[in-house]
C-alpha cells in the first residue's frame, strides 16, 4: 500500500506538475496533536522519497502536501471531478450546484428521509443528473454495501486469484471467536477483534468482531450473501458506486458522497476509493490517508434503488480494467520509489517479494490490483502502513 500511494503521487506530481496534497480531518487536528504530527511526518517523507525520485528521473519535483480537509456539515460531500468533461470541484462542499431533481434528492438523504446506511464510514454515493434529454433522473442513496469477493470462474475474464490465508495460518487467531472458538471470516470489519470482549451490550453479541457486524447491518447496510471462512468479504464504498452509474448515464452526470449519520465526519475519500477515482477520471475533492478496510470494486451491476442499463456491466469491466491498468503502473513506479535509500531495512524483503510476484505474473493485466484487494483485507491504517515502511 505504501508502493501504490507513492506511485499514484509521483505519477500525478510528474504528469500533472503541481503539488498534491492529503488531508486529515480538522477534528482531528484540533483534538489530537499527536497524530496530526505524525500524519504531517509520514507525508514529509512522502514528498522526500517522492522528490529523490522525480530528480533521478531529470523531473523538477512539486510538493507533497499535508493539509486539512473541509470541515463536517449535514449533507457536506465530496465529489469524484469528472475532469474529462470539464467539470471543476465545488466551491462550497456544503452547497454543490445540483439539478432541481437532484437537489431535492440530496436534501433527502443529508437528512436521512430515505432508507440507507448511516453507521460508521457513512458515506452515501449520488448521481447528481444534468442530462436534458432521455434519462434526467438522479441517482441515490448508494450506500456502501458489503458483497462476497468473486470466487474463480465467475467472470469473464477473471481477475488474478484472490489470497486467503491456510486456517493453519497464525493470521486467523486475532479472528478466533472469543467465547464459541469460530472464526470471523477473512475481510469482514472488525473481524481482527473476535477475541475481545463487545464493547456494547445491546446485540447480544459475545465478541467485538460480531458486535461492529452487527452495529453495521442495524445502521442499514445492506449484506449481499452469506459469508464463509472460505470467501473473503469485500465492501464497496457509495462513490465507486456512484462513479459507474454517473459514467453510465453520460457527461452530463456527476457522482458525489454525502456524508450522512453522526459517526464519520471526515470529508475526504480513503486511499483505495482515490486510485479507483484517478484511474477512473473523477479524481475526488480531498484525499485521506485513514483505513479502506477490505475495499472492492464492483465486478457485477448493483442498483438497489432505480433500474440496470444497457451497459452497466460494460461499464463495470471498462472502467475496472482501467484501475487495473493504474494499479500496475503506480506499483512499479512506488516499487523504484521505495529504494534502498528510503525504505526501512524491515521492509526490503517484502518489497522484493512484490516486485518478484509483478514479474512472476507480468501477463496477468489484473495482478496489481488484485494484490491491493489483498492488502486491504489486512486492517490498518494507509498512514500508519507508509510512515513504518519509509525512513
Amino acid at each position: 500500500m505504501a508502493a501504490a500511494a507513492l506511485g499514484l503521487t509521483g505519477s500525478y506530481i510528474a504528469t500533472t506538475q503541481n503539488p498534491i496534497q492529503f488531508d486529515i480531518d480538522p477534528l482531528v487536528a484540533v483534538s489530537d496533536k499527536e497524530w496530526a504530527t505524525l500524519f504531517k511526518t509520514t507525508v514529509d517523507k512522502m514528498d522526500v522519497a517522492v522528490a529523490a525520485y522525480l530528480r533521478r528521473k531529470g523531473i523538477a519535483p512539486s510538493a507533497v502536501k499535508a493539509g486539512t480537509s473541509p470541515g463536517y456539515s449535514e449533507g457536506a460531500i465530496i465529489m469524484g471531478v469528472y475532469t474529462l468533461a470539464g467539470k471543476s470541484a465545488p466551491q462550497s462542499v456544503s452547497a454543490p450546484v445540483l439539478s432541481e431533481k437532484g437537489k431535492a434528492l440530496w436534501g433527502k438523504i443529508s437528512k436521512t428521509d430515505m432508507k440507507q446506511y448511516t453507521g460508521r464510514g457513512a458515506y452515501t454515493g449520488f448521481v447528481d443528473n444534468k442530462n436534458t434529454v432521455g434519462d434526467t433522473d438522479p441517482v441515490g442513496p448508494r450506500s456502501t454495501a458489503r458483497f462476497l469477493a468473486p470466487a474463480p470462474g465467475l467472470l469473464n475474464p477473471d481477475p488474478h486469484p484472490r489470497w486467503l490465508p491456510p486456517m493453519d495460518s497464525s493470521l486467523w487467531q486475532e479472528r478466533k471467536r472469543k467465547v464459541e472458538g469460530t472464526y470471523v471470516p477473512w475481510g469482514m470489519i472488525g473481524g481482527e477483534k473476535a477475541g475481545k470482549d463487545p464493547s456494547g451490550a445491546d446485540t447480544g453479541a459475545t465478541n467485538e468482531a460480531d458486535y461492529v457486524t452487527i452495529c453495521m447491518h442495524k445502521g442499514g447496510m445492506v449484506f449481499n450473501g452469506d459469508i464463509t471462512t472460505s470467501d473473503i468479504a469485500a465492501y464497496t464504498h457509495g462513490m465507486i458506486q456512484a462513479i459507474y452509474k454517473a459514467y453510465a448515464l453520460g457527461p452530463s452526470c456527476e457522482p458525489y458522497e454525502i456524508a450522512v449519520g453522526s459517526v464519520t465526519k471526515k470529508m475526504a475519500s480513503c486511499l483505495t476509493c482515490t486510485l479507483f477515482m484517478y484511474a477512473t477520471g473523477y479524481p475526488p475533492t480531498s484525499i485521506h490517508l485513514g483505513r479502506g478496510e477490505s475495499w472492492a470494486p464492483l465486478y457485477q451491476p448493483y442498483n438497489p434503488n432505480g433500474p440496470t442499463g444497457d451497459h452497466e456491466a460494460a461499464v463495470i469491466r471498462d472502467l475496472n480494467n482501467a484501475w487495473y491498468e493504474k494499479c500496475l503502473e503506480w506499483l512499479k513506479m512506488g516499487l523504484e520509489i521505495l529504494d534502498d535509500e528510503h525504505i526501512t531495512d524491515d521492509h526490503k524483503a517484502s518489497r522484493n517479494a512484490v516486485s518478484q510476484f509483478l514479474s512472476t505474473y507480468r501477463n496477468d493485466k489484473t495482478v496489481a490490483g488484485v494484490i491491493i484487494l489483498d492488502a486491504v483485507t489486512v486492517h490498518a491504517g494507509e498512514m500508519e502502513r507508509i510512515g513504518r515502511t519509509l525512513k
